[in-house]
């Protein structure tokens, strides 16, 4: 018989016994507090009457347990879980704002002012398990995991503590005698299977349960979404500083100027034509200069080819004008919108811009394809690597101009390159 590499030899061990530890672990945080109370209760209603038991299980052991203990548990189950499976499940948990000491020689911990330290402190510790909602989906959890969660991972351990008591006492169960082995396989290799499976389907839960809530994931959709207004806001403004600024010191200088070349050129038409010559002739210079600066300023607002060919050949004519080798490959058939167009063009040129200017390589590779959400930008140069957004390269004002469309801006840049640079924004193709 053909060996397996020792590996995957051990894989299947590995995996059961990662299936039982883990299991059981969650089985532990899941049902700590629930046996307290269970334990509290046989205890009191075996010491006491069920009135008196009722109150101290309820006020001295129920209410107390689901204010100091969820947040630990809870804590403790995420970073599990994240560390487990590679993602983490974030909490929403309102910031604890300092104690601190206000003009009034009164104590501010964020939710009242009381007269000592230490009780705006304690304040501040329960405050916050009852008016945070992150802190109430914990007590939810508490409540809500027995019953799904510890479900979820008790049941492959039940499976194979069935089976091996069926295998290892004859008289524990009321099997029959020719029944009870098989049976016992069947359960502790149905428990076996299930292994792998109950923890992962434990942490799906956990993560359902103790992740995000809708309004956390909305009041953050909406910081982000203000936030980008804001950013876009000031890129434009910045933008029309920029355009005024050109016309101010490029085309209207000039104009300003061939105002005043006509002016000398028409007092000096009778006197002297040598000079009326040279004056048109730096007049005539003067306007080819201007008109071509406008036409630059125009383009650098809205390129031509950009909205006359769309933004597959607008590219491809950024490549022919870029200083080093540049190719351009492209599987996009069909025009975008009109604003993401612009934004992926200027995105490109600047990218390409970066390339040229601090890769200190000699080609760059463009690349447009269609995604499943909309359309993905890939401009690569084969330089000496190390970009990063925040550098200090402007690829943190594209990611500013992407948020304004939901883009995303990766860099895959490491030391000796090459340097990957990938925009995707989602979109319909018209």
């Amino acid at each position: 018989m053909r060996r397996l590499p020792g590996g995957r030899l051990l894989a299947v061990p590995r995996s059961l016994a990662e299936g039982m530890v883990r299991s059981s672990v969650l089985l532990v945080l899941v049902t700590l507090v629930p046996g307290m109370w269970a334990a509290a209760a046989f205890f009191f209603f075996a010491l006491t009457d069920s009135a008196v038991g009722t109150f101290w299980c309820v006020f001295g052991v129920a209410v107390p347990s689901l204010v100091v203990f969820p947040r630990p548990l809870c804590r403790a189950v995420r970073s599990l879980a994240g560390h487990w499976t590679g993602t983490a499940i974030p909490d929403s948990y309102r910031p604890l704002v300092p104690v601190t000491r206000m003009a009034t020689h009164y104590w501010w911990n964020g939710y009242d002012y009381q007269r000592f330290r230490w009780i705006s402190v304690s304040h501040r510790w329960i405050l916050t398990r009852v008016y945070d909602p992150a802190a109430w989906r914990d007590m939810l959890w508490i409540l809500v995991a027995p019953f799904t969660a510890s479900v979820a991972a008790a049941v492959p351990l039940a499976l194979i503590a069935a089976g091996a008591v069926a295998a290892a006492r004859p008289g524990a169960t009321p099997l029959p005698e020719e029944a009870r082995l098989p049976l016992a396989v069947l359960s502790a290799s149905l428990g076996a299977l299930l292994l792998p499976l109950g923890w992962r389907a434990a942490v799906l839960v956990a993560r359902r349960l103790l992740g995000l809530s809708p309004l956390v994931r909305s009041t953050t959709r909406i910081a982000v979404l203000v936030q980008g207004r804001a950013d876009l806001t000031q890129a434009q403004e910045a933008e029309l500083r920029r355009i005024e600024r050109d016309l101010h010191d490029g085309a209207q200088a000039r104009l300003v100027s061939i105002g005043l070349s006509l002016s000398a050129a028409e007092r000096l038409l009778d006197d002297d034509q040598t000079e009326v010559r040279a004056l048109l002739r730096q007049t005539r210079e003067n306007s080819l200069a201007a008109l071509r600066e406008l036409r630059e300023l125009a383009q650098g607002i809205a390129p031509p080819v950009l909205v006359e060919r769309g933004l597959v050949d607008a590219i491809r004519a950024l490549a022919l004008d870029a200083p080093l080798r540049t190719s351009v490959r492209s599987t996009l058939e069909r025009r975008l919108e009109t604003p993401i167009e612009f934004s992926l063009y200027f995105t490109t040129a600047e990218l390409v811009a970066n390339a040229v200017k601090h890769s200190h390589g000699s080609a760059v590779d463009i690349t447009i394809d269609p995604t499943r959400r909309g359309v993905a930008i890939t401009v690569t140069d084969d330089g000496r690597g190390g970009a990063r957004i925040g550098a200090g390269s402007g690829l943190a004002g594209l990611t500013t101009r992407l948020n304004a469309f939901d883009g995303v801006l990766r860099i895959d840049s490491p030391p000796g390159g090459p340097t990957r640079a990938t925009v995707e924004v989602p979109c319909a193709s018209s």
